[in-house]
């Protein structure tokens, strides 16, 4: 299988899933949701693995760190202000001092599992 095969597989897998989940939605049965994505993704696995050509390089994988990195400095940063600022509206409503808390929560734990799999990593994938 080609490359170009291969996205066009990706489309149309993608595209039946977005129809199956969306009317799995609609008739508010979520088993058909899941069932969806999971054989969604077994396709996808499958079909992967008969691509004769390269998916995917090194100059690939070290622009997905830097943007995975960005993303997580950028998240971290603009999400740390609006806890700061959900906090201070905590007098106006109390909702703001829940969303600020699950929010500030959110990120410590988002950074705490990238400095963990940061950790194993750089000692295992040497």
């Amino acid at each position: 299988m080609t490359l170009k095969q291969y996205n066009f597989v990706r489309i149309v897998v993608a595209m039946f899933l977005a129809a199956l989940v969306g009317q799995a939605v609609i008739l508010n049965n979520f088993y058909l949701a899941g069932a969806a994505v999971l054989i969604a993704i077994g396709l996808i696995i499958l079909t992967k693995r008969r691509v004769k050509e390269v998916i995917a390089d090194e100059r690939d994988y070290e622009i997905a760190g830097k943007a995975a990195r960005w993303s997580l400095t950028i998240f971290s940063a603009i999400g740390s202000i609006a806890v700061l600022v959900l906090m201070s509206l905590r007098q106006k409503d109390p909702v703001f001092e829940a969303i600020g808390a699950v929010l500030a929560y959110s990120i410590c734990a988002l950074l705490l599992l990238n400095s963990l799999i940061f950790g194993y990593l750089n000692r295992y994938e040497k």
